[in-house]
């Protein structure tokens, strides 16, 4: 019997422990993958015209090891040297790191940062958070970094930064991007749950400087506004709110161009009409969301060759989702 039993825990050791093998490869082959893209995205930006345009020229390479969610990553990247018209000396700077957004002395990516943040938002324990990101190697005291690091204020005020000069929006369509989202915090270690709105302000896409670039919000700002959950938002209040935040950052502003844009909840549409004569419109995921459901729906025969023709017409301006 003694034997039985040690015969079946070896079984399951064996099972555990290739399971664990598995898991380990797993992520060891996304780390890889990941550290050969950055590697190759670090080719391009050499061989990219604009960087012998600007004057940076190549020191030497360097290697830089960051935490992802999918554990260590160590890529090598090349360093620059360039000469500061500002400053009047010559910088020193790796083009790699500030495409992918990596400060000088950061560890942690973002995308660690952020789980950690939403896992916590979700009433987490310290523990917690380390069993699910146990392949990520951090610590207790990273945990307690992270949280110090972001103040929840400055968090959601990133794009909110004042300029001196207010933007000129003379004849420009000025969008308004609304959102709500919910957050979980402690206050005197009692738990709290917050309703926060989110309102990003721009006037469209910037133009592409190359082919692959990501597409980016030109003359953002940003603001946000945090309550307690239950607490009532009045339409008509959070409406003048809006105006004094778009006065704040922008000056000849063409109130028939204003476009709000939403993922369809019935307060953005109350927003919206409050305005009076403006667009509503469905933001880009939510409208793309419509039409992979629409399709799924009526298209029976072709479907991904007709989804994908809409979708191009979308991006196109073609097609607005009211």
């Amino acid at each position: 019997m003694l034997e039985i039993n040690n015969n079946v825990k070896n079984l399951e050791n064996k099972h555990w422990f290739s399971l664990f093998t598995t898991h380990k490869n797993m992520y060891t082959n996304k780390c890889e993958q990941l550290a050969n893209e950055y590697e190759k995205l670090d080719e391009y930006l050499y061989k990219y015209h604009y960087r012998l345009k600007q004057g940076y020229k190549v020191v030497h390479f360097a290697l830089r090891t960051i935490i992802t969610i999918f554990g260590d990553i160590t890529f090598k990247r090349r360093r620059y040297k360039y000469w500061n018209q500002k400053s009047g000396k010559f910088e020193y700077v790796c083009l790699l790191d500030k495409e992918i957004v990596l400060l000088s002395k950061q560890r942690i990516y973002f995308d660690v940062q952020f789980k950690v943040l939403s896992l916590l938002g979700d009433g987490k324990r310290y523990r917690d958070v380390l069993d699910a990101l146990n392949h990520c190697y951090i610590s207790k005291a990273s945990i307690s970094s992270i949280l110090n690091k972001y103040d929840i204020a400055e968090y959601f005020q990133l794009a909110e930064k004042e300029t001196k000069t207010r933007i000129d929006v003379k004849n420009k369509d000025l969008y308004i991007q609304l959102d709500e989202t919910f957050l979980a915090t402690l206050d005197q270690k009692v738990k709290q749950d917050q309703r926060i709105r989110l309102v990003t302000f721009h006037t469209g896409h910037k133009e592409k400087n190359y082919k692959n670039a990501r597409r980016e919000l030109e003359n953002k700002r940003g603001h946000f506004l945090m309550l307690k959950v239950g607490k009532r938002i009045n339409t008509m209040d959070y409406r003048d709110l809006l105006i004094k935040e778009l006065q704040k950052h922008y000056v000849n502003i063409n109130y028939d161009k204003i476009i709000v844009c939403g993922d369809g909840d019935a307060w953005i549409r109350e927003i919206a009409n409050s305005f009076g004569n403006v667009r509503y419109i469905l933001d880009g995921y939510h409208a793309i969301k419509k039409l992979k459901q629409t399709a799924f729906n009526i298209i029976f025969e072709n479907r991904k060759v007709t989804l994908n023709s809409w979708i191009k017409l979308y991006k196109d301006g073609k097609i607005i989702k009211n």
